[in-house]
């Protein structure tokens, strides 16, 4: 009897301890938490006073886009990466002398390298970081500011993005004003946050595959043109479309997670992001933070192809669409088997089909000039305009 006494006995003081500590750790979270507000108040602080002097250094003529030029050492040298093909663009010498003007009265020289491929950008990128170069900016689309990235992740060279493409989902979930003059402005204050970079691994392509947006399982690289026919309008590309939708039969699937929790789906498709939007500004995971450390897992389990297809519709344009048949999930990594191999998507490429695919978060990993992102935990408020989810540009 007294050896269950105190054998009970012994289990109340541990208990008791251990409710000392988590007492003891709690204020000290608190302490931590009350800490980091202040410092984050005076970060933001500071950042508006950059912004204000930015503008008081580079001041606006009588016209708000015709801006004093600047010169001599009041300017910073950057690398300027421009795609002459990117949002269609027919008059590229026109418009990247324009830019090259407007990133000069906003206190910024840039030595402009052009891209003729995504390997001449990347190229142009991992020389920049080779030699500590401060600043790179890409006048380009997402696919554009993808292979850039890729040459930059883990580097001391910042991303600058001066949006030219057609969806612009990247400076949409980072908060990058659309309207030239705002963006030069944004390069121009400098501010920066490090953001997240999607890590893919695959089982026959083993070399790194970095993401900003979102990787898939799947139907990616085929409901994506098929949804784009829809909300076009050209239904006469629908046909081509819905028979590569209906030739592919996946398997079964299987989703590990980085806590070790395993499930099996059925799913048609199944998508990892960093990025709210994807594609033709699909807001694919409308709670996705491009800083918060983790990956943002949606299985489409029960949905058929022609269900998948209205969804992806529905999603268009930045606007939410919920359906109880899809399940999300947050990560830092995920392994994806299937029964039988499938088409792996990633952002702009594709890897070859693979029956086991590896994702994974790398947290912090690029330095991005930023402005107020609705894809960011903590972005950057003092920003002349914010972009919109899709859609022309909207002033603040």
């Amino acid at each position: 009897m007294d050896s269950k006494k105190d054998a009970r006995d012994s289990l109340v003081r541990e208990l008791k301890a251990r409710r000392d500590d988590h007492r003891k750790m709690s204020e000290k979270i608190a302490r931590f938490r009350e800490k980091l507000m202040k410092r984050s108040r005076k970060l933001l602080a500071l950042e508006s006073e950059i912004a204000k002097l930015e503008r008081r250094v580079f001041p606006a003529t009588t016209a708000r886009r015709k801006r004093i030029p600047a010169r001599g050492k009041s300017l910073r040298t950057a690398v300027l990466i421009y795609n002459p093909e990117s949002g269609g663009n027919a008059s590229h010498v026109h418009r990247l002398k324009t830019i090259v003007q407007r990133l000069a009265a906003h206190g910024i020289r840039a030595k402009v390298g052009e891209e003729t491929s995504g390997r001449a950008a990347r190229a142009l990128a991992r020389a920049a970081a080779k030699n500590e170069q401060d600043l790179v900016i890409v006048a380009g689309g997402d696919g554009t500011i993808e292979a850039v990235a890729s040459q930059l992740v883990g580097s001391k060279t910042a991303l600058g993005i001066i949006p030219a493409g057609t969806a612009n989902n990247l400076a949409r979930s980072l908060g990058i004003p659309l309207e030239l003059d705002d963006a030069c402005a944004l390069l121009g204050a400098g501010s920066t946050r490090k953001i997240d970079v999607g890590h893919v691994l695959g089982e026959k392509k083993p070399e790194t595959k970095y993401f900003l947006e979102t990787a898939g399982l799947g139907l990616t690289a085929i409901v994506i043109p098929a949804g784009q026919a829809v909300r076009k309008g050209r239904l006469f590309k629908l046909p081509q479309a819905l028979r590569k939708l209906f030739d592919y039969k996946p398997g079964a699937v299987e989703i590990e997670f980085d806590d070790g929790r395993c499930i099996s789906a059925n799913s048609q498709l199944i998508t990892v992001s960093n990025a709210p939007l994807m594609g033709r500004n699909f807001l694919l995971a409308p709670s996705a933070k491009m800083d918060d450390g983790l990956l943002d897992i949606a299985v489409f389990d029960g949905m058929g192809k022609t269900e998948l297809l209205s969804h992806f519709v529905a999603i268009g344009d930045g606007k939410r669409a919920d359906d109880a048949r899809i399940e999300f999930y947050q990560s830092r990594s995920v392994k994806i088997r299937s029964s039988t191999a499938e088409p792996v998507g990633e952002d702009q490429d594709a890897l070859k089909d693979e029956k086991m695919v590896e994702i994974e978060i790398l947290p912090q990993a690029l330095s991005v000039v930023v402005g107020m992102g609705s894809g960011l935990q903590f972005p950057i408020e003092a920003v002349q305009s914010v972009p919109p989810l899709s859609g022309p540009k909207r002033s603040r």
